[in-house]
């Protein structure tokens, strides 16, 4: 008979296992279709949510759960392929800003048609709705306990 602590123990294999299946597979369609990587459709989703199309480093830096050096590293990358500029933070010259390009708006919404496809191929067609419901309250308790423990730093 499986105790709560099976129960967990198997949970957590099953996530574990799944979600890094899940961004591989996600990471291969965005190669393949666009040249682009997870990361990169990450930047480009969370700057073209952004006002402006701007966002402080060490505020990307949070919402990507990237240090401060690896995002500086994929920002770069970015800038050499046209879809991402610096700029300097005027207001106190101490950090800078990532800043969606023309050709980045459109380098995203180009990928993000076919990653749409692809995720609700891998993930939104073998979901209830039940089951998004469930699995958001889930992760938004996991996310919040993980804040009270560990919370994400603001670098500059």
């Amino acid at each position: 008979m499986a105790t709560d602590s099976d129960d967990l123990q198997g949970a957590w294999r099953v996530f574990i296992e799944t979600a890094a299946r899940l961004q591989t597979m996600l990471d291969d369609d965005l190669r393949a279709g666009t040249g682009m990587s997870l990361a990169d459709y990450s930047v480009l989703l969370i700057l073209h949510e952004s006002e402006g199309g701007r966002l402080r480093m060490r505020d990307l830096a949070h919402r990507m759960v990237f240090s401060t050096s690896r995002l500086s590293y994929q920002v770069d990358a970015m800038v050499k392929r046209g879809w991402l500029q610096r700029e300097r933070a005027t207001e106190d010259r101490r950090g800078s800003y990532a800043v969606l390009t023309e050709e980045g708006r459109s380098a995203f919404r180009s990928a993000a048609r076919d990653h749409h496809q692809c995720v609700d191929a891998l993930f939104f067609s073998a979901l209830r709705p039940s089951d998004g419901r469930e699995l958001r309250a889930v992760m938004e308790r996991l996310a919040a306990h993980l804040d009270t423990i560990h919370p994400r730093t603001q670098e500059t």
